[in-house]
Formats: structure tokens, C-alpha cells, sequence
């Protein structure tokens, strides 16, 4: 007769590594590196001036939702939405006109300015090119980038952005999401990242940012000469700004509600490309190798804790050793609950409500995404990513 129950030293040694490493396992999360704390910085008495810049490219229809959300800001200081397109689009610039009209019947805290990108520039990003035309224009020596795509949370959006530009403030930047249609996956992924650039903004310094909502002083910025250093790269403008302009105690993180940016959905081919040619524009990018450490720290306990319990489930499973399997099928019910309860409790935090069953998978799936995302820009036209076609 086999006997199921064996309770010699191999077993019960095997059996507690799959349990201590599983749970050990569960804390390597950046949830437990990063906690929201809304107002932890201190506010000004009274904010500046500042400049919001749009830079839309064939966006009409997004810009007709986008701009009278900016424009209906409760900003007393005052405050001025710059618009930089191309010539001609006709469908943006009479929409843009069209609202300069209604502002002058109905004025409130902003106005609205336009300007053109010209015709002539070449071997340089259009959209950086747009930026720097936009903070050159500005007045003011604040000035905040964002997307036509993205739509603030409140009328307190800029109010509670501007609160933090202290004396010793260079950099503000704001959380960002995706609308609440977005595929689960998605909303995970973004936030699951958000808690590591978070971390690096509170607990060092900025490396880059998802959202698109950064506050930066215009001096700074022409000082240092805007996005030299990345100018021929078509993308990654947000990423190479908070990288390049980013201290350690002169950027301040906001992540109160009201200061939010919601993103549309992105089409399957725009997060896609994201990805791609991120891979490009880490290329440039400083402070890289550290900032990948800890996300590769956590994939490598997560898979490895699961390789861990799958080898005990089959070997307890060939072996008839029943200690083993229970173990390592105890083992991999924890994981799942304890990783499940954490993902799910850091979400919510950030009003992001996961499938609960679902968050154990998509961690494990995040490092085999960015794998996929890795060949395909290995295998990419490297020309796809550059201004510089020859």
C-alpha cells in the first residue's frame, strides 16, 4: 500500500520553502513601496499665471471636447490656452476661431491664443517642434503641457496644479489615467507603472511620467534649451521633458482627485506603438538601469515563487507525496489571494476597480507584454523612429 502522507525531512523542509518563498514573494510589489497621500506638499498662497499648451494634429473633434473643459477652469490668477498647429488645417483653426468668439461674448478666467508651426522646419519632431513653439509664445513663466485626448477631472484641475509651484518648484506633475471603458489590462498596466515612476518622484528623482499633465517653468525649460537631446526622435516628449528637467527636490508629485487627467481609450495600434517606440526613447533617456531594477526585482520573485509551486505541485503530483502537492497548492491559492487583495486594494486606491480574480494573471503577464513589445521594435524600421530618414 503507497503511502500518501510522508512526513520525512525532504518533505517537510521542500514543503515550507514553497510556503515561506510564496509569501515572502508577495511583497515584492511596488504597492508596498509607494502609498497615495493626497496634500502631503505644502501650497502656495497664491498661485501664478500660467499657460496650458495643446498642440492637436488633425484632433478637431477631440480638441471640441478638450477646450471648453480648459477654458471653464476656476483659475483667478488668470491663465492662457496656447494652440500650435499646422497650417492648413482649416477644421482645427475654425474651431479654434469659432471659440475665441464665444470667449469674447462670455469671458472668464482664460483666453485663447493660436499660433502655426511653419512649413519649412525639417529633421525635427513636428509634435516637440509644436511644444517649443507653444512655450515660446507663452507669457507667463509657468506653463503646463497636455493632449486634446486628455480632459481634466475638475474646474479645480489647474487650481490644484498651481498650488504647488513653490519658490524651489521647477517641475509639477500631475496623475493621469484612462477613461473607465478602457479594457481592464490596460487600466492595470498603466497603473501598476504609475506606482513605480510615483515612488522615483516622492523617493528620488523623476524618470519619466504616463500622464499628460506636467507643469514646468518656461525659464527652465529655454535655458536649457528645450528638448535638445531628443529632437530627432518623432516621440516621446513627455517621457524625455520629466527626464531631462527633473531634480530631486524641485519636482513635486500631485495625485489629489482634482488634479487629474483622464485619457481617452487608445486604439489597439496607438498602444501598441506607445510601447514601441518607448523602447526607442529609453535609448536617451537617463537613470534608466535604475529605474528598471526594482520592476525586474519584483517579475523575477513573482515568476520565480511560481516556478517554485509548480515544481512541487508536479513532483508531489509523481510522487504520490500528498504533503508536497497540499503545500504547494496552498502555496499558490495564497499567492493568488495575497497579491489579488494587495493589486485590488492599491487600485481602488486610485479609483481603478480591477477584476479581483484577474490582477495575479496580468502581473504575471506583464514581463512576457514587454517582451512582445521588445521584438517588435528589434524587428522594427529603425527609420519608423526618427526625423532622419537618410
Amino acid at each position: 500500500m503507497i503511502d500518501f502522507l510522508v512526513f520525512d525531512t525532504f518533505t517537510i523542509v521542500f514543503s515550507a520553502v514553497i510556503l515561506i518563498i510564496a509569501v515572502l514573494a508577495c511583497f515584492f510589489t511596488p504597492y508596498v513601496r509607494y502609498r497615495r497621500e493626497d496634500g502631503e506638499d505644502a501650497v502656495v498662497s497664491e498661485v501664478p499665471s500660467l499657460s496650458v499648451i495643446l498642440t492637436p494634429h488633425d484632433e478637431a473633434d477631440k480638441l471640441e471636447v478638450c477646450l471648453p473643459l480648459l477654458l471653464r477652469q476656476n483659475y483667478p490668477a488668470g491663465f492662457q490656452v496656447i494652440v500650435v498647429i499646422e497650417e492648413g488645417e482649416h477644421e482645427t483653426e475654425d474651431l479654434v476661431k469659432r471659440i475665441q468668439g464665444e470667449l469674447s461674448d462670455k469671458p472668464g478666467d482664460g483666453s485663447l491664443y493660436m499660433t502655426y508651426i511653419p512649413d519649412s522646419s525639417r529633421y525635427m519632431s513636428r509634435k516637440k517642434l509644436a511644444m517649443t513653439l507653444g512655450v515660446k509664445a507663452a507669457k507667463t513663466e509657468w506653463v503646463l503641457f497636455t493632449e486634446p485626448y486628455s480632459r481634466p477631472s475638475s474646474d479645480e484641475w489647474l487650481l490644484t496644479m498651481a498650488q504647488r509651484c513653490s519658490e524651489g518648484t521647477d517641475m509639477v506633475i500631475g496623475y493621469g489615467n484612462y477613461e473607465e471603458t478602457t479594457p481592464a489590462f490596460k487600466r492595470f498596466e498603466r497603473l501598476n507603472m504609475a506606482y513605480y515612476l510615483m515612488r522615483e518622484d516622492t523617493k528620488g528623482i523623476a524618470y519619466t511620467t504616463l500622464s499628460h499633465n506636467i507643469l514646468l517653468r518656461k525659464s527652465l525649460f529655454m535655458e536649457q534649451e528645450g528638448f535638445r537631446g531628443n529632437l530627432e526622435l518623432i516621440r516621446g516628449e513627455y517621457d524625455f521633458l520629466v527626464n531631462k528637467y527633473a531634480t530631486e527636490t524641485g519636482t513635486v508629485l500631485v495625485t489629489n482627485h482634482e488634479a487629474w487627467m483622464t485619457d481617452d481609450e487608445p486604439s489597439r495600434k496607438t498602444w501598441l506603438n506607445k510601447h514601441i517606440f518607448y523602447a526607442e526613447t529609453r535609448k536617451t533617456l537617463s537613470r534608466s538601469g535604475r529605474h528598471r531594477v526594482w520592476f525586474n526585482v519584483d517579475q523575477i520573485a513573482l515568476h520565480a515563487s511560481l516556478l517554485l509551486i509548480v515544481s512541487g505541485i508536479v513532483f508531489g503530483a509523481l510522487a504520490m507525496n500528498l504533503v508536497v502537492l497540499a503545500a504547494a497548492a496552498i502555496a499558490l491559492i495564497a499567492s493568488w489571494v495575497v497579491r489579488s487583495c494587495m493589486g485590488f486594494k492599491a487600485m481602488k486606491r486610485f479609483e481603478e476597480y480591477i477584476p479581483f480574480l484577474a490582477i495575479y494573471p496580468f502581473q504575471l503577464s506583464l514581463v512576457w507584454h514587454n517582451l512582445n513589445y521588445l521584438i517588435r521594435h528589434r524587428f522594427a524600421d529603425k527609420l519608423d523612429f526618427t526625423t532622419h530618414k537618410q
